[in-house]
């Protein structure tokens, strides 16, 4: 089963779903960006922005380049698997509580997200593997998560929560979320051995 990850038509398939992923993404929170300053930009987007990462990634293990990363493309590679498992299952938290205090069924969107953001968490939890073993981009990674958390719940650049008193939950769940990516990356990086591509 694990073999079928790592042909090249199923990579190239999350490649395009990823892509897909993003421009949805980014069209749910188009009002928002119209309504945000630009250099507060790069920390609005947050799942559809770590989608994109995670489908470069992907395109560069469909293409036999995961293992010759330079720096750079090695933090990109990190902040997109850390990043689609940090706001898929944070997306999936606070609709469930939203749908949990609200009593009611999920309508068509929440379904959406649930699907589309569990997606997320699945995937970065079936490809951290693969991560090229690089202290540098990992810690970097981390820092990234922690101004975004600043960002998100400071200066106030978080997506639009179903419920106004969510915000309290929200950003304690997100929080959380950066500590466990990164216990995640230090587990990561303490048992990472590189490995070829399987066929």
């Amino acid at each position: 089963m694990t073999a079928l990850f790592y042909r090249q038509w199923f990579l190239l398939s999350l490649v395009a779903v990823n892509a897909a992923g993003t421009v949805w993404g980014v069209f749910w929170y188009w009002e928002q960006l119209l309504a945000t300053p630009w250099y507060f930009l790069p920390f609005v987007p947050d799942s559809p922005g770590h989608a994109a990462l995670f489908g470069l990634f992907i395109w560069w293990l469909a293409s036999g380049r995961a293992e010759r990363l330079g720096p750079g493309r090695t933090f990109i590679a990190w902040a997109g698997v850390l990043g689609v498992i940090k706001y898929g299952l944070w997306t999936t938290v606070v609709i469930s509580q939203y749908l949990l205090a609200q009593g009611s069924q999920p309508g068509v969107e929440d379904w959406l997200l649930y699907l589309s953001h569990g997606g997320m968490a699945v995937q970065g939890l079936v490809y951290m593997g693969r991560l090229p073993k690089a202290a540098m981009p990992a810690a970097l990674t981390i820092l990234w998560m922690s101004v975004n958390d600043f960002f998100d719940y400071i200066l106030f650049t978080h997506p639009r929560l179903p419920l106004p008193d969510q915000f309290a939950a929200a950003a304690w769940t997100n929080i959380l979320l950066t500590l466990l990516i990164s216990l995640l990356a230090i587990w990561l990086f303490r048992r990472k051995t590189t490995q070829p591509a399987r066929e």
